[in-house]
C-alpha cells in the first residue's frame, strides 16, 4: 500500500490503470490512510468517482426554519395584523415546543402529543387548530423549498359552530343612546347599519362615502395603527340607510378620515373598546365587543329574510360558509320556504278523468289546494 506522510498529514498515493492518484485521508493516522486506500481502489473498481458529492446539508431545526419562513414568507404574503398573530402563535406555542426537532423530523405523533398538551393547558379547541394552520403552512413550505422531503398530516380537532352575541333591536336602541359623545353614537351607528370591521371603520374615508347615492365602499382598514386593504382582500359597497346619511353629514371632518381623534389622527382598539364598555354599562345592556354589532347587522337582515347570498356579499365573506352561521335567525324564512311547497305541488287528475278524458274530481281539486 502506499501511503506518504506530507507537511504533517498523511496521505495516499498509489496508481491504478496507469494513473496516479494521491488523496488526503480524512483521519491523520497511517492506518487510516491505509484503510482510505482500500476504500479508494473499491471505488475505481465500481467505476464510481474517488470523491463522491457530499451528503445534503442535515435540515434545519424548527426554530431557524420558522424564522426564515416567516422574515421570507409570512411578512410577504400577510397583513401585518396576520404577521403579528402568528408571530405571537410561533414564539409562544410552536416554537418551545418544535423548536428543536429538525424540520423533516417532525412526525404525525408530534402533532398529536403538541394537541394534547394545549387541550390539558386549557386552550380552546379553534384556539390550537389555528396553530395548527400556522404549522401546516410552515412544513408544507418547507416542502417547497426543499428544506425537507415529508409533508406531514395535520389533523384538526373538532369543533362545535362558533357561538356568537348579536344584540335585539330594542337593545340595539338602547345602546345607541347611552353614548356621551355623539362622534362615537356615530361610529356604533355605522356599526349596526353597515356591518363594517372594526378596522374598517377606522379606515373609512370621506371619499369613500357617496351621500348623493346614499353608499359607502370599504377600501381599507387601519389595524394597530397600519393602513391595509379589507379583510379577504375585497373591496365591497354598502348602502346606507337614512340615519346614517344624517349622522354622518353631522360629523366633523378633521381630515380624510371619517372617525378621527380631536388632532384627526385614526382612533385606536383601546379607546374603542373602552368607549363600548362605558356604552353598556350605560344601557344596562351585557357587555359586548364591537363584532358584535357587526353580528347584529347580519343578524337582523337574516331576520328581515334577506338573502343570505346578500348578507355574504355585503360582510365582505370569502365563502357563504361563515354567512350561513345567520340563517338561524331566521326561522320564519326557512317555515315560509318551506310552505311555498304547498302551493306548487302538481294537482292530480280523478281516476275517472283518465278513462273519459274529462274533468278533474272537485273533491282532488280542493284537496290539493
Amino acid at each position: 500500500m502506499s501511503t506518504r506522510r506530507i507537511r504533517n498529514w498523511w496521505w495516499v498515493d498509489f496508481r491504478a490503470n496507469h494513473t496516479r492518484y494521491r488523496v488526503r485521508s480524512p483521519e491523520n493516522s497511517q492506518a487510516a490512510a491505509k484503510a482510505y486506500e482500500a476504500v479508494l481502489r473499491r471505488r475505481l473498481a465500481a467505476g464510481e468517482p474517488l470523491n463522491p458529492a457530499p451528503p445534503p446539508p442535515p435540515s434545519p431545526t424548527f426554530t431557524e426554519f420558522s424564522a426564515q419562513w416567516f422574515d421570507t414568507y409570512v411578512r410577504t404574503n400577510n397583513k401585518p395584523s396576520v404577521q403579528e398573530s402568528e408571530a405571537r402563535t410561533l414564539r409562544i406555542h410552536l416554537v418551545p415546543f418544535f423548536g428543536r426537532k429538525r424540520i423533516d423530523a417532525i412526525e404525525v405523533i408530534d402533532i398529536e402529543h403538541y394537541k394534547a398538551e394545549k387541550l390539558a393547558a386549557g386552550l380552546k379547541a379553534k384556539t390550537i387548530n389555528n396553530h395548527l394552520g400556522i404549522l401546516a403552512k410552515c412544513l408544507a413550505t418547507a416542502v417547497e423549498w426543499k428544506r425537507s422531503r415529508i409533508l406531514v398530516r395535520t389533523k384538526r380537532l373538532r369543533t362545535p359552530p362558533p357561538p356568537f352575541k348579536f344584540l335585539s333591536p330594542d337593545e340595539s336602541r338602547r345602546l345607541l343612546a347611552a353614548w356621551k359623545s355623539s362622534e362615537w353614537q356615530t361610529v356604533a351607528q355605522i356599526a349596526l347599519h353597515t356591518g363594517l370591521r372594526l378596522g374598517e371603520l377606522f379606515g373609512l374615508r370621506w371619499q369613500d362615502i357617496d351621500f348623493e347615492n346614499r353608499q359607502l365602499t370599504v377600501r381599507q382598514s387601519i389595524v394597530n395603527g397600519v393602513v391595509g386593504v379589507p379583510k379577504n382582500y375585497r373591496e365591497r359597497t354598502i348602502p346606507l340607510t337614512a340615519d346614517a346619511i344624517v349622522a354622518l353629514v353631522a360629523l366633523p371632518r378633521r381630515g380624510e378620515l371619517a372617525f378621527t381623534r380631536g388632532n384627526g389622527n385614526a382612533l385606536s382598539r383601546g379607546m374603542a373598546q373602552n368607549a363600548i364598555k362605558h356604552a353598556c354599562r350605560r344601557a344596562g345592556i351585557q357587555q359586548v365587543g364591537w363584532h358584535t354589532l357587526r353580528h347584529t347587522f347580519a343578524s337582523h337582515l337574516a331576520a328581515a329574510g334577506t338573502p343570505i347570498t346578500s348578507i355574504q356579499v355585503l360582510l365582505g365573506h370569502a365563502n357563504i360558509t361563515m354567512t350561513m352561521r345567520y340563517t338561524h335567525t331566521s326561522p320564519s324564512a326557512l317555515r315560509d320556504a318551506v310552505a311555498n311547497l304547498e302551493s306548487r305541488r302538481p294537482i292530480q287528475p280523478s281516476p275517472d278523468s283518465w278513462a273519459t278524458g274529462g274533468q278533474h274530481s272537485p273533491i282532488l281539486i280542493a284537496n290539493a289546494r
